[in-house]
């Protein structure tokens, strides 16, 4: 049965906020002394790249849905060149005989969208602002998953920049620990992202 496109964010934030949960009691055992450090970085970094996996997920499931009616889309500007009849087809098609498609970095995805899409929307219709913000997002994914010197270079360079820290939290799991704190609140770098993947995945969706 087809689905309205919020559909496509509504599930994703339920999956971030129980992501955040998880950081959550992390935070509460680390507070009684029940973890060390190094313990609760690393379960920063997997709960970053089970959230950045869910935002590659999310993005195929509404460009495969939006493609096969699946999915019904928030706009009439949206439309499809094409229709294919299953999933199977739509991505044998999109995939280009491959197995997956890489929706990062997000050029990829604008150049699919408008093969496939007129004007390639919805996917277009993330601004310049937005496309830096999915640049950071794979910056600091791969500083964590390819542990390379090339990626750790990028991650500092361009993520970090001159943004002022300690030094233990110049690596990509303290860094997403590390807090923002403003006059009326504060909040980790982890959060900020996942409020970020949050604001991507609704404007693709409305």
């Amino acid at each position: 049965m087809a689905r309205l496109a919020s559909t496509v964010f509504s599930n994703f934030n339920s999956r971030l906020h129980a992501l955040e949960i998880t950081r959550s009691k992390v935070e509460r055992l680390a507070s009684r002394g029940e973890l060390v450090r190094r313990d609760v970085e690393k379960v920063y970094e997997s709960l970053f790249l089970k959230a950045f996996t869910e935002l590659e997920s999310n993005i195929e499931e509404l460009f495969i849905g939006l493609l096969t009616k699946r999915i019904l889309p928030s706009s009439r500007d949206i439309i499809p060149r094409i229709v294919f009849k299953s999933d199977l087809v739509a991505r044998e098609i999109v995939y280009g005989g491959r197995n997956y498609f890489d929706w990062f970095p997000y050029d990829r995805t604008i150049m699919l969208s408008e093969a496939f899409f007129r004007a390639g929307r919805p996917f277009t219709e993330l601004d310049n602002a937005d496309r830096r913000k999915c640049e950071n997002l794979l910056l600091i994914r791969n500083a964590i998953a390819h542990n390379s010197a090339h990626a750790t270079r990028q991650f500092i360079n361009k993520v970090i920049g001159a943004t002022p820290l300690l030094s233990r939290e110049r690596t990509p799991s303290g860094f997403l620990r590390s807090q923002i704190v403003s006059l009326s609140s504060s909040q980790t770098r982890f959060e900020f992202f996942m409020m970020e993947m949050r604001a991507l995945v609704q404007k693709l969706s409305s």
